[in-house]
């Protein structure tokens, strides 16, 4: 018997009529693994993929409703819930990140989250589902230290606007929301490197350089002066001057003081440092004057909300006018001109020209400023906050203030992923 079985065994390893089916057989199998496992990869990359699109997104609503002073976690869940397709677990959701580079950065946000995924081929063999995991971190990096600031809630906060030729060292923000929130239009040309609006940002391809960063509907930009509490001094109460006015021909110096119902500029003067206010009426310098003034505050207010004083700045006049410095003057340090509050919008003009030097900050939170320069205007120190700016004529503002200005206006920033 044993020896019929080994001449059997010894016939079938010399007979090859089955080893085709045999490769064949093995190599099927291996052939469908090899497929099985190729998609099982390439479903688990994607969904991996979709995972951690969903944890940047969520980093980024996160991180732009805690900037804003909210809550986190509902931001974060229901971004990602609407992000990828499954149930996620969100495993962490902190601020400030709990690991990593940005870790007690208070202004980032970090998010955790996973997902069982079962793979069609690998399930077959693994007893436990394999879990996704992706981390996320978004934070608010600064951008720039804008020199223009348009503290407008609706409409237009930045209008540059004819032929225009606007050539700003330094970012311009806009905090309206609106559909058009800063507009460069027609002709007109703002050399910048940087836009920023919470709401959308009008220009076309001539109207800005390509190099120029355009960041619409996003932070915006704290009104930097608003922790000073500035406030238009009650004192002196009584008038110093009324309805002060030079004349072409006069040389005067001027005092601080409260000048009712502005002051009226056409000669020559030299005004002593101090805090002048304007209490109703303008401050008009005309054409014809040569003002000059280092260490002064001019202030524009009134007794209602629409009898503010303005300014108006007339073009071809000799204007030499710097804020005080720390120094000279604590409260106002860096001011050149406040204008009160309480005012509804008044409507203040600077025609520029080559002869026209402000060095400090305008600062008009419910004020609208319209800015015409002049061919030759360059102002090296001259910082913008106001409700609305209309840019006209052609002129360069740049960011060089000197330190003892005090004149930084703080930062841009934007919502970033970072890890």
């Amino acid at each position: 018997m044993l020896k019929m079985l080994g001449r059997l065994a010894a016939r079938l390893r010399r007979d090859l009529r089955g080893s085709v089916l045999i490769v064949t057989a093995i190599g099927a199998a291996t052939t469908v693994g090899a497929a099985g496992l190729g998609v099982d990869t390439i479903q688990w990359f994607l969904a991996k993929r979709q995972l951690q699109q969903a944890a940047d997104s969520g980093a980024l609503a996160g991180a732009m409703s805690h900037y804003r002073g909210f809550s986190i976690t509902d931001p974060v869940s229901n971004t990602v819930d609407r992000n990828f397709p499954d149930a996620v677990t969100l495993e962490r959701v902190v601020s400030p990140p709990a690991v990593g580079a940005y870790a007690g950065d208070p202004r980032a946000v970090e998010v955790l989250i996973s997902v069982n995924r079962k793979l069609p081929f690998s399930s077959i063999f693994m007893e436990n589902t394999p879990v996704i995991r992706t981390r996320a971190v978004a934070t608010a990096m600064a951008v720039g230290e804008p020199c223009v600031i348009a503290t407008a809630t609706d409409g237009i906060g930045i209008d540059v606007f004819g032929n225009a030729d606007v050539n700003l060292d330094c970012p311009v923000a806009s905090n309206s929301p609106e559909g058009v929130s800063v507009d460069v239009g027609g002709t007109a040309y703002l050399d910048t490197n940087l836009i920023m609006s919470v709401g959308g940002i009008d220009y076309g391809a001539g109207n800005i350089p390509s190099t120029t960063a355009v960041v619409s509907y996003g932070l915006p930009v704290d009104d930097p002066l608003a922790s000073r509490g500035l406030t238009t001094p009650t004192t002196p109460a009584g008038c110093t001057f009324n309805s002060y006015s030079v004349t072409p021909s006069q040389n005067v110096t001027m005092t601080p003081g409260r000048y009712c119902n502005g002051a009226r500029l056409q000669g020559t003067v030299t005004m002593s440092p101090g805090v002048y206010i304007m209490d109703r009426g303008e401050f008009r310098v005309n054409s014809t004057a040569r003002v000059t003034g280092h260490g002064v505050t001019i202030i524009l207010t009134g007794n209602t909300s629409s009898n503010v004083a303005t300014l108006n700045i007339n073009g071809s006049a000799y204007l030499d006018l710097r804020a005080p410095t720390s120094a000279e003057n604590a409260t106002w340090a860096g001011i050149l001109f406040f204008q009160d509050p309480i005012g509804d919008e008044p409507a203040h003009i600077i025609n520029g020209g080559a002869d026209v030097d402000l060095e400090g900050i305008i600062y008009m939170p419910t004020g609208n400023l319209t800015y015409n320069g002049g061919a030759t205007q360059d102002a090296q120190c001259l910082l913008i906050v106001t409700e609305r700016v209309n840019f006209g004529g052609t002129n360069r503002i740049d960011n060089n203030c000197n330190d003892e200005i005090d004149a930084n206006l703080g930062t841009a920033r934007v919502i970033r992923v970072v890890e």
